[in-house]
C-alpha cells in the first residue's frame, strides 16, 4: 500500500494513543466519510477539498487528517465502507433463513437497508471509481464479484424451485435484480414517502417473490 493510502491506518494508531472511545471515534469517522461523499458527489473528487468536508462536520482540516487522513484516504475509506457494509448485507441475508427463497428475499431487504445508509457513498464509489488506488480497487472488486456469485447461486436455486422463471438465463435474472436495487441510489430520498423496506417489498412483488411477516420485521 502506498504511503498516502496508509494515512488512515496511522489515524487508527493515533486513536489508540489518545485513548479515544471506539464508538465515538467510529461515529465521528462515519460522519466525516458521509460529508466527504456529499462533497465528492456534488463537486467531484478532483474539485472537492478537505476544507469543504471539515466545514460540513464542524471540524478543522487537521482534525480530518487525525480521524481519516488525506483527500485520497477519504476516497479509499469511502470505498472500504461501501465494501464492508454490502459484504455484511449479504452475510445477513444468507443468515436470514435456510431456504433459498427466504435468503433471496433477505438479499433484497439487506441490500436496500445498506444502500439507504450509504446512498451518497455508493454513488461516489461508482462515479469516482477512477480515484480509488488500484490495490484498493482490486480488493473491493473481488468482494463485489463474490457478492454477485453468491446472489447468482441463490437465483439458480430459486429458479430450480420454479419461483423465478427457469426458462431465462440466470445471469440476466441476477443482473436484473441487482441492477434494480443498485440504481435506487439515484432516486431514493431518506425524507421521501417510502422507507427502504417499502422499496424492498415493492421490488419483491415485481419479481414475484412472496414474503412473510418474519422477513420484513
Amino acid at each position: 500500500m502506498t504511503e498516502q493510502a496508509s494515512t488512515g491506518r496511522a489515524g487508527d494508531r493515533r486513536r489508540a494513543a489518545d485513548g479515544d472511545d471506539d464508538s465515538e471515534w467510529e461515529k465521528r469517522r462515519r460522519e466525516i466519510l458521509e460529508a466527504a461523499a456529499e462533497v465528492f458527489f456534488q463537486r467531484g473528487f478532483d474539485r472537492g477539498t478537505t476544507k469543504e468536508v471539515a466545514a460540513r462536520v464542524g471540524l478543522t482540516q487537521p482534525a480530518i487528517y487525525h480521524y481519516v487522513g488525506s483527500k485520497q484516504d477519504l476516497m479509499i475509506e469511502i470505498a472500504r465502507q461501501v465494501d464492508a457494509d454490502f459484504s455484511a448485507a449479504i452475510a445477513e441475508a444468507l443468515a436470514s433463513g435456510t431456504d433459498p427463497v427466504t435468503q433471496l428475499r433477505g438479499v433484497v431487504y439487506s441490500f436496500m437497508r445498506a444502500l439507504s445508509r450509504n446512498r451518497r457513498s455508493f454513488a461516489v464509489y461508482w462515479k469516482e471509481y477512477r480515484a480509488i488506488p488500484p490495490e484498493v480497487a482490486r480488493s473491493v472488486t473481488a468482494h463485489q464479484r463474490t457478492f454477485i456469485e453468491q446472489v447468482s447461486r441463490l437465483v439458480t436455486q430459486v429458479q430450480e424451485l420454479g419461483v423465478l422463471p427457469a426458462d431465462q438465463p440466470t445471469e440476466i435474472v441476477t443482473q436484473g435484480i441487482l441492477g434494480m436495487l443498485s440504481w435506487t441510489y439515484w432516486w431514493y430520498r431518506p425524507d421521501g414517502p417510502s422507507t427502504p423496506d417499502d422499496i424492498a417489498r415493492g421490488f419483491l412483488a415485481l419479481i414475484g417473490l412472496s414474503e412473510d411477516e418474519e422477513t420484513s420485521s
